[in-house]
């Protein structure tokens, strides 16, 4: 067995895998926003606003669910089935969506979409491999790959033609090369070194197919609802506000990806040892959940200090300077990346730990709080509106993560001294 890398390294990797996949669609957004009017930007954000949801509903979480299968409980093959269904489900879903409630134009870009959801779906699958073996340097060359063939497709086939859904068929050919020339063959590689005789083609076990999905359905939920987050508020201002002003809140949103790409670097590399934690030693468990807890919360400070001394230079920069009119909502979307980033790291260890049915009521409980929020704030005071509508439904969320997983910690505890009053004590006078 090949030596197991530190978290050091793996983060590292991770790290600068996540920097380089996030940063070249960072640029993406830059491009549209440098090349396209505002209301192209508002209509990536509603098309990402309707078709991310469905997506995440039927991706079941599925890398999450495989990463944490220490004990596996499944084949691979097994998850590759699911796959197989749900990237179909959400195909033809979000085009349904999309052509039955929205202009044609607008419904193309979603069935396109949808698509590019579906192949990474796929690609998820394959990484999911390398990050349970912890070969975090493996996933970071196919973000190297992805991010780098993307934004090279995308950004020459939009300039060429100003059409957005043209340049979306470019992310598609991006991460189907990707997938099919790396991400499989690397992955097969990695399955056969740990299990010679690992199916590497779909199982069609349907009793195991089933309990694979009543597993990871509240996976499924919870992400579907974790994205709601950001839906709700564009789709409440696209339809109260305007398109233009979808575009100016989703361009500022993209800058949570530098604060979203380190939470991804370290919940990546950390959720195989802190699954294995769990079951064993706890104590290192909240360690290891408590670090990444204040990383998240001194990432998110820099952001906001960020915005409040830069803020005008980012936003022109980045876009142009009528984006840097909305300084003030800049930095309040800042503030909402603090308290998303405290939810993420404490919902990353509630998904390690494997309390999957709890998450979904407390995503509930947060997208519900978003929901209010912007339906009394966003038609009163626009885009300022949705910004406030996002630190509600965040603050909710991290406190409603925080105070489970304290209660689940406490469980443990409990049954693990109840174990041990249990235990037979050796009669010392024998020994």
């Amino acid at each position: 067995m090949a030596k197991q890398s530190s978290l050091r390294i793996n983060f590292a990797w991770a790290f600068v895998g996540n920097a380089f996949s996030s940063f070249c669609m960072w640029l993406i957004m830059v491009v549209l926003a440098k090349l396209a009017t505002v209301e192209t930007v508002g209509l990536y954000g509603v098309a990402q606003a309707v078709g991310l949801p469905i997506s995440m509903l039927f991706s079941l979480k599925l890398q999450l669910a495989q990463v944490t299968d220490a004990k596996k409980d499944f084949d691979f093959g097994h998850y590759l089935a699911v796959t197989i269904l749900t990237s179909a489900a959400t195909i033809v879903t979000v085009a349904t969506v999309g052509f039955s409630f929205y202009s044609f134009d607008t419904a193309v870009v979603m069935a396109v979409l949808g698509a590019g959801y579906a192949v990474v779906a796929f690609r998820y699958l394959f990484l999911a491999v390398m990050q349970k073996a912890e070969r975090m340097d493996r996933t970071a060359v196919s973000q190297f790959l992805t991010g780098t063939l993307s934004i090279v497709l995308f950004s020459v086939i939009f300039w060429a033609t100003r059409n957005l859904a043209l340049g979306m068929v470019g992310l598609i050919i991006a991460r189907t090369i990707t997938l099919l020339a790396y991400d499989r063959p690397v992955a097969i590689k990695l399955l056969k070194a740990e299990d010679h005789n690992e199916d590497i083609a779909p199982c069609w076990h349907m009793d195991k197919l089933w309990s694979l999905v009543k597993l990871t359905a509240p996976l499924g939920l919870v992400a579907w609802i974790g994205t709601l987050f950001t839906s709700i508020p564009r789709l409440v201002l696209d339809k109260f506000v305007g398109r233009e002003e979808v575009g100016y809140f989703t361009a500022m949103s993209t800058v949570l990806v530098l604060g979203n790409m380190l939470m991804a670097a370290l919940g990546q590399s950390t959720s195989p040892r802190m699954a294995k934690y769990y079951i064993g030693n706890r104590k290192s468990f909240t360690v290891l959940m408590l670090k990444f807890t204040a990383v998240a919360a001194v990432i998110g400070m820099v952001g906001i200090f960020a915005s409040v001394l830069f803020g005008r230079q980012i936003l022109t920069i980045l876009f142009t300077a009528e984006y840097a009119r909305h300084t003030i909502v800049f930095v309040q979307i800042m503030v909402a990346g603090l308290l998303l980033f405290l939810f993420a790291a404490v919902n990353n260890a509630l998904t390690t730990a494997r309390k999957f049915a709890v998450q979904l009521p407390l995503h509930g409980l947060a997208a519900a709080a978003c929901i209010v929020a912007s339906f009394l704030l966003i038609p009163k005071y626009g885009i300022t509106g949705a910004a406030l509508s996002l630190m509600i439904c965040y603050a909710t969320g991290f406190l409603g993560c925080l105070v489970s997983m304290v209660i689940a910690l406490t469980q443990k505890a409990e049954a693990q001294k109840d174990v041990a009053i249990e235990r037979p004590q050796i009669d010392q006078t024998e020994a």
